[in-house]
């Protein structure tokens, strides 16, 4: 079974290059697209085993989105 990726960034090129290596190197993928949205996602994901995640974002930016997870 994969191990399962959050990408948490509000650039839709960044998140998808980095989505398309992954995927290739055999991950499963959730994109979000600021730490609000991130904080959804991994409501709705069984298990995410890593976050990669931007800090400068609207909404939410990284910072906050990591202590929430916390």
């Amino acid at each position: 079974m994969p191990k399962t990726i959050l990408i948490v960034d509000d650039s839709s090129s960044l998140r998808t290059v980095v989505k398309i290596a992954l995927v290739r190197a055999g991950y499963d993928v959730v994109e979000a697209v600021d730490g609000k949205d991130g904080l959804v996602q991994l409501d709705k994901a069984a298990k995410v085993h890593l976050i990669v995640s931007d800090v400068n974002m609207p909404n939410m930016d990284g910072i906050t989105f990591v202590t929430h997870v916390k």
